[in-house]
């Protein structure tokens, strides 16, 4: 009896358990981006999610859809902040799409219609899910050509963007498990113009404008490039050094040896002419006595005198 008694109890809030179980996925962050009229007469919608550092992984996510949404992508964020939608097998219903992910952030795109009636545009953003967000940050990006924006609650923030559009701030809130979260628009538009369209003709003339990660243009005529004048410097001194040593390198190779010095030869005394009453030997100029008939150095005849 103890036994059928604990199995009811067990059954009854088995259910119980699975629901908490379910619900305790719990983002840091959700960053909702509205963009109406940007490259289709519908409200572009883009969710960021961010799961807290000690969230376990993987984890399956369902997030709501609004009635008549045109699903879109939905897709992880990498630590390099890259999106990818490789891997992720999403399950989209009417009202829903569920996917399992396995890195802490995420990005769920869809576009959600909204009331036309003349001029006038209108529609609300509604959140209600099981999993709690501890801080729910929305931005109204206006159309270019909307005027009279209002939102529900007030913007806490209107400014203008680096691309040139207004963009309304709302005041960030927590929303529990379960709550439910909405925001109102409502603008005019007395020119149907699509913001992409906008963004398309002022292409052109913010090319001329740096990109919003480079470094100033600083103007040509103020200051002098120091390291293109040095480099230019350096490849003078290397041509001129190769031509240098070429040139030398040529002439060592031409140059012919010198020529060794003619050496003179011990030529023979020259003969001496006998004056007085010295006799010398006509051929060599030794010194004779009276008497010789020939010479003692060389043996040449002496001639009579």
């Amino acid at each position: 009896m103890k036994r059928t008694i604990i199995l009811l109890i067990a059954l009854l809030f088995f259910p119980a358990m699975i629901v908490q179980a379910q619900t305790t996925v719990t983002l840091q962050s959700l960053d909702v981006e509205l963009w109406p009229d940007y490259d289709r007469e519908a409200v572009l919608v883009l969710l960021t999610g961010t799961l807290p550092a000690n969230q376990p992984l993987p984890v399956t996510l369902t997030v709501p859809l609004p009635a008549g949404a045109d699903f879109n992508v939905v897709a992880r964020i990498t630590d390099n902040n890259v999106m990818s939608d490789q891997g992720l097998s999403p399950v989209v219903e009417n009202d829903s799409i569920t996917f399992t992910l396995e890195e802490s952030r995420f990005r769920v795109e869809y576009y959600q219609p909204y009331s036309a009636s003349n001029t006038q545009r209108s529609f609300t953003f509604f959140w209600q899910s099981d999993i709690a967000v501890e801080q729910m940050n929305v931005t109204l990006q206006q159309p270019f050509t909307a005027t009279e924006v209002n939102t529900v609650p007030p913007a806490t923030n209107v400014a203008e963007g680096q691309d040139g559009l207004t963009y309304h701030v709302l005041p960030s809130q927590t929303v529990a498990a379960g709550d439910s979260y909405s925001v109102e628009v409502g603008y005019t538009m007395s020119v149907p113009t699509l913001t992409v369209d906008f963004l398309a003709d002022a292409a052109p003339a913010e090319e001329e404008l740096p990109f919003l990660d480079a470094e100033p243009v600083q103007d040509e005529g103020a200051t002098f490039d120091w390291p293109l004048l040095l480099v230019g410097l350096g490849a003078v001194i290397l041509v001129a050094t190769a031509v240098y040593f070429f040139i030398n390198n040529r002439q060592s190779s031409s140059r012919r040896p010198a020529k060794p010095k003619p050496q003179r030869t011990q030529q023979k005394p020259a003969a001496r002419k006998m004056t007085g009453s010295a006799k010398y030997c006509h051929q060599c100029g030794q010194s004779l006595t009276s008497g010789d008939k020939f010479c003692r150095n060389c043996g040449t005849a002496v001639k009579a005198k």
